[in-house]
């Protein structure tokens, strides 16, 4: 069982009460967690001690988790940070991954995707929901967009109709419950036609899959 040494920054118990609950009941990874109820207590536990991954709130007294994040990342710049917040608005996602964020998800996510982001985090590599992807693809989408194909070839064939038509509502920002009611699928089919995509384009993500949609003129 994979082993995860964790600081949770938030200023309200119930939420990181919530989250250990939740951490608890899986069996997937064993979580030994540590707390900080404010940005001051996150910055003085890390120089402490060492931790696979910090989730970190942003709006706190004091010191908020953008500027505990960046002084984090200024004494220790291998520090895995996961920002787990209610915003979705570009302005904070794009500050907290300037900042050395590693990935970015919203308090409203399930438990499982909280457990994927965690690990992921954990091990070094970057996680982004879904609904941020979508945000920081936004302004690079629409500055990209107008630019000439780099080739004539043709990537369409790689996926099919009905995994064309959900890859240009990810682009337009609906969710996966919205695409659904949408196109008169069930949710579970549009998470089947999402991974499909991933798959076939080799894509990691929902971002990586906007970025080879956007390269190969897909959307």
């Amino acid at each position: 069982m994979e082993k995860i040494r964790m600081l949770l920054v938030d200023d309200h118990q119930v939420l990181r009460d919530g989250i250990k609950y939740t951490l608890g009941l899986q069996e997937k990874i064993h979580v030994d967690i540590d707390e900080a109820e404010n940005g001051s207590e996150a910055i003085a536990m890390a120089k402490q001690f060492t931790y696979d991954v910090i989730v970190m709130d942003i709006n706190m007294p004091d010191v908020n988790g953008i500027e505990a994040t960046e002084s984090i990342i200024a004494n220790n710049k291998d520090a895995r940070i996961l920002a787990v917040s209610m915003h979705d608005e570009e302005y904070y996602i794009v500050k907290m991954i300037q900042a050395g964020a590693k990935g970015y998800i919203l308090k409203s996510t399930g438990s499982e995707e909280l457990l994927k982001a965690i690990s992921n985090v954990a091990q070094g590599k970057k996680y982004y929901s879904s609904e941020v992807s979508v945000k920081l693809m936004g302004s690079y989408h629409d500055d990209i967009v107008k630019r000439k194909p780099r080739s004539n070839k043709n990537y369409k064939g790689i996926l099919s109709k009905r995994e064309l038509e959900v890859l240009n509502l990810i682009a337009d920002e609906y969710t996966n419950d919205e695409i659904a009611k949408k196109l008169y699928i069930s949710k579970r089919t549009v998470d089947s036609h999402r991974q499909n995509m991933l798959n076939k384009t080799q894509a990691k993500n929902t971002a990586g899959l906007l970025r080879y949609a956007v390269k190969n003129n897909l959307i």
